[in-house]
């Protein structure tokens, strides 16, 4: 499986944060037009009475377009996901053939768990029958976990799941954060995915990608001590570049974790400390920018709270981030120019300098 089949799930939690977002807005514009009436038009006048008959329909009709929308660019998502999934099970190759009639004599066969471990990594995950004629064999000799892709009807059946979990979200949020706190939460949406590719097998995963898993992990551990031992062992074990990538994210947060006694443990303390010195500060204001920027005005407010802080790498690899998910066109279209400017701004500062 590549990285992309898993961004229904990143899009899911979009799709409801985004909505969210968009009912708060509205929800604010219909406050503001309430708080004007009596200063812009004459109390008691047929336009007052005219403008104050207005503000319900016209919040009730700007929720209802960003629902369709949402939904509408979700669903499509979703079909096109399905048919993916589908199309998988129809391929039956000479490739296929060849490599299940190599594994079919192992159905007879009491395999060992090693044994199976290196079946699994040498032709898992590349062809559906193939998967599902190691599943069998797992199964048969008392292997729980089988190291490759669920069954079709099992992905089904969780992309229904998740559908159904946002449209309920979108249909039944009312303006209240704790309307649906578990289905609309990363832990929520992480186990989803988790189940939708049996533990990850055969997916790859970028390292920022890995460590936002790994601290949705963590985070959800029982007591705050539970919590800070998984962290602590998480970073001793993990390489420099999830390091980087799980200190950013948990900065975000839960910065206070930072400075957990914990932190202070051999093999760790290092790392910590190097991250506060040198990217502690950039990572918080990387959130406050991109925060500004999402209470904006106009798109052009927007870029400019994004251009004033762009030399920040956690900043662009928010807007990155953000473009993924959204598939926001006049976001992308900014950034790229964004990333041109500052690039001739380079060559033009090393010619000055005789580089």
């Amino acid at each position: 499986m590549i990285k992309t089949e898993l961004e229904i799930f990143t899009m899911a939690k979009i799709t409801m944060d985004t909505y969210q977002a968009r009912y708060e807005k509205a929800k604010e514009r219909r406050k503001e037009r309430f708080r004007n009436l009596n200063a812009n038009y004459k109390p008691g006048s047929p336009l007052l009475l005219e403008e104050r008959n207005k503000i319900v329909p016209d919040f009730e009709a700007e929720i209802a377009k960003a629902r369709n929308d949402l939904m509408m660019e979700f669903e499509d998502s979703l079909m096109k996901l399905r048919a993916v999934e589908t199309a998988k099970v129809a391929v039956i190759s000479n490739e296929t053939k060849t490599m299940m009639s190599v594994l079919d004599c192992l159905e007879t066969k009491t395999v060992s768990v090693d044994e199976y471990k290196v079946l699994a990594e040498h032709y898992g995950g590349k062809l559906y029958w193939i998967d599902r004629l190691l599943e069998r064999v797992a199964d048969k000799c008392g292997i729980m976990d089988s190291m490759v892709q669920p069954p079709l009807s099992v992905k089904l059946e969780i992309l229904q799941t998740l559908e159904q979990n946002v449209r309920e979200y979108i249909d039944g949020y009312d303006g209240e954060n704790k309307c649906f706190p578990v289905t609309s939460s990363d832990k929520y949406i992480y186990k989803m995915e988790e189940s939708y590719t049996n533990g990850y097998s055969g997916v790859r995963l970028d390292s920022r990608e890995q460590a936002k898993r790994m601290i949705s992990k963590a985070l959800n551990e029982g007591s705050s001590l539970d919590r800070s031992f998984v962290l602590a062992n998480m970073l001793r074990t993990s390489t420099p570049d999830i390091q980087d990538e799980m200190l950013s994210i948990l900065a975000e947060k839960d910065p206070a974790a930072l400075h957990d006694p914990t932190m202070q443990f051999t093999g760790v303390k290092n790392v910590v400390d190097r991250f506060i010195k040198t990217d502690g500060e950039l990572v918080k204001a990387a959130g406050v920018a991109m925060k500004k920027a999402d209470n904006a005005k106009s798109h052009q407010e927007r870029i400019g709270i994004l251009w004033d802080n762009f030399d920040n790498r956690y900043l662009r690899k928010k807007i990155e981030e953000r473009i993924a998910a959204t598939n926001d066109e006049e976001l992308k279209d900014s950034y790229e120019n964004m990333k041109e400017i500052k690039e001739e701004q380079k060559q033009e500062s090393r010619a000055n300098k005789g580089e």
